[in-house]
């Protein structure tokens, strides 16, 4: 009976020596909000609220800016990177832009560009061109009756401004100027003493006369912070085959200060700088040669144009084929 009342002694002394604990999820003030009234896109003009109200429901559409082509807006991240100071894929006729987006200068972007119509619904841009996004504009929606126009003002407007302020990224970090290198805007050919350009198959092959003994080549490039005719290094290469060019000579390329004006590869009236005047008299109908040209900006190393990456139809535009 004793040892009894001893375990039961210790036994009280133990629990009334224990501290009280509170459970926090027991207090009310503590417990979530039954609705999220955050606004995680309160400053319309971030990036990060540009990509959530305008590129991701409107232009990340499957066969359009899903990954198949550039501008890429499957994530903001992609958004972002082929947008700010990228060079266009298509340009309107009197070449009026360098830059997707060009930070500061919603003017010469043409992501702004290609979201303005007339009261008619015709593209700002290029009247041969639709306005974007593309199942707003009004071949498909004729009575303008896509949620777009009941928005567009307002996103427009934040597209603006964004640029405007310096096109920063999701972060708030300014968009630098990068120094990318040359690109090729066209190539021209002539039978050497004419001024009659010779026609190409599409934008492709050039189609040179039988028994042409010399051609005048002519090359346009351009360079995102120097002019052209500044470029240094300015050698050519020509190949009968596409894999054989190290192999071949260099030759120098003549460089004009007062340039030629010619259509380009996507653009009506480009600037021509460079160019050499080629001896094809040992060629016979049939043959095709490839050419190459080599330039070096300020920065980068020097710059093969076209490259074995580029595609096909751009490689095609720098070869010439004896009828």
């Amino acid at each position: 009976m004793m040892r009894f009342v001893f375990y039961i002694s210790i036994l009280l002394v133990f629990f009334s020596c224990k501290k009280e604990t509170i459970n926090p999820y027991n207090n009310p003030d503590l417990l979530p909000p039954t609705e999220d009234s955050t606004s995680y896109f309160s400053e319309p003009t971030n990036f990060a609220a540009i990509y959530n109200d305008v590129f991701l429901p409107h232009c990340n559409n499957a066969g359009c800016h899903d990954g198949t082509f550039e501008p890429d807006f499957r994530t903001i991240e992609s958004s972002y990177n082929t947008l700010v100071y990228q060079p266009i894929i298509k340009n309107n006729p009197p070449a009026t832009y360098q830059y997707r987006v060009k930070a500061g200068n919603p003017s010469e972007s043409v992501l702004y560009a290609r979201l303005l119509a007339d009261g008619n619904g015709t593209s700002i841009f290029d009247p041969n061109s639709q306005v974007m996004p593309l199942t707003a504009d009004i071949v498909y929606d004729p009575n303008q009756e896509h949620i777009w126009h009941s928005e567009k003002e307002e996103h427009i407007k934040n597209i603006k401004t964004w640029i405007e302020n310096g096109a920063p990224d999701m972060f708030g970090n300014i968009a630098v100027l990068p120094n990318n290198k040359p690109e090729m805007l066209g190539v021209a050919m002539y039978v050497s003493g004419t001024t009659n350009l010779l026609p190409r198959i599409g934008r492709g092959t050039v189609l040179v006369p039988s028994g042409t003994n010399s051609l005048d080549i002519w090359f346009s490039v351009s360079d995102d912070n120097l002019a052209a005719n500044t470029l240094t290094y300015n050698k050519v290469k020509f190949s009968e085959s596409l894999f054989q060019f190290h192999l071949k000579p260099e030759l120098n390329l003549n460089v004009v200060s007062s340039p030629i004006m010619e259509a380009g590869y996507q653009s009506n009236n480009v600037a021509y700088y460079h160019n050499i005047t080629y001896d094809i008299s040992s060629l016979t109908s049939g043959d095709e040669m490839f050419i190459k040209i080599y330039v070096k900006d300020d920065v980068n190393e020097v710059t093969e144009i076209p490259n074995n990456g580029d595609l096909y139809e751009k490689v095609k535009h720098f070869t010439f084929e004896i009828l």
